[in-house]
């Protein structure tokens, strides 16, 4: 089998070296592509040659009437020119017919080793930062990539013991920090790929220059700080919950966590991400309900350290009261008792939320 692989908005040169009719063409290939989110621009593609016997079985395959979830793609399939889509719970849909196809186990086995393969070559590794930090070691220069955008940029690491103090390398390298934070400096944290001598770690950045800077000419006013799995901040021993949350991200693993997660794990993901303003994990801890309006004017959350499920013997139903404190984007500030409902169709189901009670 041969791969010939390509990274939308990241590796371009090699991109262009491959025109589109030299794969495109090939009857018998199978072209899958990944990326972090649906909306993502960076997209990495393997095209796996010689692989007719899998593509016959696929186009074999009986299908039944379905639908998907946008929010859980897992890979997106290119065979004999059907465009087919597989999500996180290894079921193959031909959206444009509104069908899923019925896979042996044997054949969803493979499909799901070829996803596999480029899922390990968009994600990170996520590796200890008691580990990176003796091969990211200070005054050492690493390569930042941003998982949503794929926009890259340069760094130098100078200090940090819980975590990575950086900086930019240049002004250029500024510049398109700052791009990927929308021309605006930012506490969010983003997800990110650290690349340090050949290997991409799985990371969160924050975007806002603070503290001291010791690279002249770059027009950084300061450093910024990279968590890899397992740091904390300067202030607390334990990792940042929205760290976390996008190291995750950047590893690839954050959709199986949310699927596996328990009811109170599940409200921490929400308000994390309802914090870091992402839209993409937010829909995925939900079942799609309308929410609240006013959650849409919040701009960040405190949630308490320890968030307890109410008492409930249910099984497919449960409540999880959750005492925030919130500022909203206007510039007022609130706090108040969230009541989150959260169903599941069967106890081998994941838990969604469905309702949220503000007072």
């Amino acid at each position: 089998m041969k791969l010939l692989l390509i990274h939308s908005a990241w590796l371009l040169a090699c991109c262009l070296s491959i025109p589109h009719a030299a794969y495109a063409s090939q009857a018998n290939d199978l072209v899958i592509s990944v990326s972090v989110s649906p909306d993502s621009p960076f997209v990495s593609t393997l095209v796996f040659q010689n692989t007719s016997e899998i593509a016959r079985e696929l186009i074999r395959t009986p299908t039944i009437p379905a639908s998907f979830s946008p929010d859980w793609i897992r890979a997106r399939i290119k065979v004999k020119n059907r465009n087919l889509i597989y999500d996180y719970h290894g079921r193959l849909f031909d959206y444009k017919k509104a069908r899923r196809f019925l896979l042996s186990e044997q054949l969803k086995s493979k499909v799901d080793a070829l996803v596999q393969t480029v899922e390990q070559a968009h994600y990170g590794k996520a590796i200890p930062w008691e580990k990176v930090r003796h091969s990211f070691g200070r005054m050492k220069y690493a390569t930042v990539i941003d998982l949503e955008t794929g926009e890259r940029f340069h760094i130098q690491r100078r200090a940090g013991s819980r975590h990575a103090d950086v900086q930019p390398l240049t002004r250029s390298d500024t510049h398109i920090m700052k791009h990927i934070y929308q021309g605006k400096w930012s506490w969010k944290r983003r997800a990110i790929l650290v690349e340090v001598d050949g290997i991409y770690y799985a990371a969160s950045m924050h975007g806002m220059p603070h503290g001291a800077g010791a690279i002249r000419g770059n027009d950084f006013p300061g450093h910024f700080c990279i968590h890899f799995s397992g740091s904390s901040t300067h202030r607390r021993t334990e990792p940042d919950p929205s760290h976390s949350l996008m190291i995750l991200k950047a590893a690839g693993t954050l959709p199986q966590t949310i699927m596996e997660a328990s009811p109170e794990k599940l409200v921490g993901y929400f308000l994390t991400s309802l914090h870091e303003h992402d839209e993409h994990t937010l829909r995925m801890t939900t079942d799609g309900s309308t929410m609240p309006d006013e959650l849409r004017l919040v701009d960040s959350v405190k949630k308490p350290d320890h968030i307890a499920v109410s008492d409930s013997s249910h099984p497919l139903m449960v409540s999880v009261p959750v005492r925030v404190e919130y500022h909203l984007r206007s510039g007022g500030s609130r706090a108040g008792t969230w009541h989150f409902l959260l169903l599941r169709s069967a106890p081998w189901e994941r838990w969604r939320i469905v309702d949220i009670a503000i007072k």
